[in-house]
């Protein structure tokens, strides 16, 4: 497969986007060619004002397998390792520093650098034959990583989110909409039409009420104390308020 078709692009009406990691075959497992596609694509995101809504999701029957390791040694291995993850780091900072919202959609596995991109999106969004795994542990590796720790137990809680990371246990669907982790679980069949779904009430929003609350959202959830939160969300709302056009009496 061509260097250009390893990740997908579409534009299905106007304001939203899908990428689809293409690596069918592999269980769109990462390698270097696709974690630089996927870091290229979200930076070129970040002072887009088209796109509105970005869909992600992975081709065929897996979101994807985490790191290719059938490709050590090969010349499209993935590069991150001992001297830092840097693509893949760089990547769920661009993730987060595009203003458009991220929707994940998840059918089959999302295994560590897998899971690392679905929490790194906005909304997470399950087929029932979806599983979450760290996997890092589990290959040796110290089990937080990418930012996994931070934000698995922001998500889930620490208890069950260290049970993850110690462990290498899957999380499976069902128990994935339980903890939090995801927001719906649907049949893989219907997966697609309840992203598409999500994504039109979102793009019912004014343009840039999804880019501030973005920003409102990540900056709370790293904010120190609640009033710190209700101003860094009020000066958004302000600034939205005052962008409003002026109503009009029937």
């Amino acid at each position: 497969m061509a260097d250009d078709d390893i990740l997908k692009v579409e534009t299905l009406e106007s304001g939203l986007e899908r990428v689809t990691m293409n690596r069918p075959d592999r269980l769109n497992a990462l390698n270097h060619p696709l974690a630089e596609a996927l870091l290229a694509h979200f930076e070129s995101r970040r002072r887009d004002e088209d796109v509105r809504v970005i869909l992600v999701c992975g081709a065929g029957r897996g979101f994807t397998a985490g790191a290719d390791l059938k490709a050590m040694g090969q010349p499209d291995a993935l590069r991150d390792g001992p001297k830092g993850d840097w693509v893949l780091r760089d990547l769920m900072k661009a993730m987060r520093a595009c203003p458009q919202p991220i929707v994940s959609l998840v059918r089959g596995p999302a295994a560590g650098g897998g899971l690392a991109i679905a929490l790194a999106s906005d909304i997470i969004v399950a087929s029932e034959t979806a599983a979450f795994h760290s996997a890092f542990i589990s290959i040796g590796l110290s089990g937080a990583e990418l930012g996994v720790g931070w934000r698995l137990q922001r998500a889930i809680g620490i208890s069950k989110a260290r049970e993850m990371l110690y462990t290498g246990r899957p999380l499976k669907a069902d128990e994935a909409l339980a903890t939090g982790l995801v927001s719906a679980v649907v049949p893989d069949a219907e997966l697609d039409a309840y992203g598409l779904a999500l994504a039109a009430d979102m793009l019912k929003a004014q343009p840039d009420a999804l880019r501030l609350t973005k920003r409102s959202l990540d900056a709370t959830l790293e904010a120190v104390s609640f009033d710190a939160a209700v101003e860094i969300e009020e000066r958004a709302q302000m600034l939205m308020i005052n962008r409003r056009p002026p109503r009009r009496d029937p």
